[in-house]
């Protein structure tokens, strides 16, 4: 197997790499894994994405029907290893173009919207993507933190990096003063005397939710942009969720659970 090839680029030394470029077709990322490789594949059926290559065992390969335009790269899993720079044993992988940003306008249109200015984590990114997607949420902006598309996120959503509509700026104030402008709700998720409890929360019928990072939460810039604030009880003396638990319940409520 040449090293080299175009094709090849993107698979090489994986571990750690946050960012996927093909030298043909542009930024992509890799999907690892039967059901995520088999899921992207139906997205490409249905013109939703495009897979630029399909990497694994021969005998993985061998069960695929590919269609048309989709390049089978064959390497044992020892040849896999080594090409991807950790040991692999997933037996598929492969490589999708990202997907252009939607317009504003599908933007603006979301009743329910999940705000994530700052995440350090990146499986708590992919955790809250894959609660978005599940729970119903119309689209997600995130900000500053871990790539949407990087190999770790889109293995720990599950897919949900591409079923969402997605925006990414490192400043995410313009983005959400455009949606709100079209009328509706900012709530913060904030362990503050202020917030209400989150049992008690009616959403409106167009909210967007905030939460801040792991390690300190919604700062008091982005409180002050929020027109509430919600906090879920705590119990036995712990002091606060992960991001990821958090997040998914009060998307479940927003969502109307």
């Amino acid at each position: 197997m040449d090293h080299q090839s175009p094709e090849l680029q993107p698979y090489l030394h994986l571990h750690g790499a946050t960012e996927h470029v093909h030298p043909e077709a542009g930024p992509c990322f890799v999907c690892e894994g039967r059901f995520l490789v088999g899921s992207a594949l139906g997205a490409h059926r249905e013109g939703r994405l495009r897979v630029l290559s399909v990497l694994g065992t021969p005998r993985a390969l061998a069960a695929l029907d590919l269609p048309e335009g989709v390049a089978a790269l064959a390497a044992e899993e020892a040849e896999l290893s080594g090409l991807l720079g950790f040991a692999f044993h997933r037996g598929l992988l492969c490589c999708v173009r990202r997907p252009e940003e939607p317009p504003e306008e599908v933007l603006t249109a979301c009743r329910r919207l999940l705000v994530l200015p700052h995440v350090d984590n990146v499986e708590n990114l992919g955790l809250l993507m894959r609660s978005a997607a599940a729970l119903g949420v119309d689209g997600v902006l995130v900000g500053r933190g871990p790539q949407p598309f990087a190999r770790r996120s889109v293995r720990v959503s599950m897919g949900a990096a591409w079923s969402l509509p997605l925006w990414q700026r490192e400043d995410l104030l313009p983005l959400l003063a455009r949606w709100q402008a079209e009328g509706g709700e900012v709530v913060g998720a904030a362990l503050d005397p202020r917030a209400e409890d989150a049992r008690a929360w009616h959403p409106a019928p167009r909210t967007a939710l905030v939460l801040g990072p792991e390690a300190y939460g919604l700062d008091a810039a982005w409180r002050a942009r929020c027109d509430r604030l919600v906090a879920i009880p705590m119990a036995r003396g712990i002091d606060s969720l992960n991001v990821a638990a958090a997040g998914a319940i009060l998307l479940f409520r927003m969502t109307g659970g």
